[in-house]
C-alpha cells in the first residue's frame, strides 16, 4: 500500500541547510493501523507530507496506493490524492463560513467521485458515523475541540479513501476527548481504512500493529503492538 525506499528532504532556511529525512524508508501493509512516534522536530511531518504528495521528495522512491508519487505533476498528484488518501490535521482546517455538512460536500465538489445525487446524503451518513448528525448545520465555531475534529475526519472520509494519515490528530484535545478520536480511528481501521497517525504523545494507550519511530530524519522499524 505504501512504501518509501531511501528517502531524503532538505529544507534549505535561512539557518542553513536541515536535513528533514535521511535515507528514509517503510513499508505499510493495506489494513495496517499504524503509529509514527518521534520528538518534535524529528521529521514526522515531512514524512507524512511526502506519503501525501504534499511535498516532493528529492531523492528515493515513493510508491502510495499503487502510484509512484515521484512521476506524477502537480495535476496528477492533486487528482491522486484526492481519490486515494484522507488527511486529518492537528488545527482541523475546516472552513469557517461552511457548515459541518457543507464542509464534507466541499471536499467531495472538488474531487466529483461521489455522484452529485449521492453527496448530501454521504454527507449526513459520515457525521452520523463520527456521532455528529445533529451537528450538520452548525458551523467551526459552534463546534468543541473534539467536535471539530470528528468533522475533519468526516471530511476526510468524503470521497472514501483507501488510506486516512493524521498528523497529531489529538494534540489540541483533553484525555478523555482524545480516547475517543483514537477509538474512531481505530473502527475506521477495522472497518478496512489503513490508518497512519503521527503523534509525539505517550502510545501505550494506544491499540495499532505497527509502530516506526524517526529521530533525526531516519526511520526504525519497531517491533509491532498488538492492535
Amino acid at each position: 500500500m505504501i512504501r518509501l525506499e531511501n528517502v531524503n528532504k532538505t529544507y534549505h532556511t535561512m539557518g542553513g541547510q536541515v536535513h528533514a529525512l535521511k535515507d528514509a524508508s517503510l513499508s505499510v501493509e493495506a489494513g495496517d493501523n499504524v503509529v509514527i512516534i518521534g520528538k518534535s522536530g524529528s521529521g514526522k511531518s515531512t514524512l507524512l507530507n511526502i506519503i501525501t504528495g504534499i511535498d516532493r521528495a528529492e531523492s528515493g522512491q515513493v510508491i502510495v496506493n499503487g502510484s509512484v508519487l515521484t512521476q506524477l505533476n502537480e495535476s496528477e498528484l492533486a487528482i491522486w490524492r484526492g481519490k486515494s488518501i484522507g488527511i486529518v490535521f492537528q488545527f482541523y482546517q475546516l472552513l469557517p463560513t461552511l457548515s459541518a455538512a457543507d464542509n464534507i460536500l466541499f471536499a467531495m465538489e472538488l474531487v466529483g467521485s461521489i455522484p452529485t445525487g449521492e453527496r448530501r446524503a454521504r454527507a449526513e451518513n459520515l457525521l452520523n458515523q463520527v456521532g455528529l448528525a445533529d451537528k450538520r448545520k452548525k458551523y467551526p465555531n459552534e463546534l468543541s475541540g473534539g467536535e471539530k475534529q470528528r468533522v475533519a475526519i468526516a471530511r476526510a472520509l468524503a470521497n472514501d479513501p483507501p488510506i486516512l494519515v493524521a498528523d497529531e490528530p489529538t494534540g489540541n484535545l483533553d484525555s478523555k476527548t482524545s480516547d475517543q478520536i483514537h477509538q474512531l480511528f481505530l473502527d475506521l481501521n477495522t472497518a478496512g481504512k489503513t490508518i497512519i497517525k503521527v503523534t509525539h504523545e505517550n502510545i501505550e494507550h494506544l491499540r495499532y500493529n505497527r509502530v516506526f519511530s524517526i529521530t533525526d530524519g531516519r526511520i526504525k522499524d519497531n517491533l509491532a503492538h498488538p492492535a
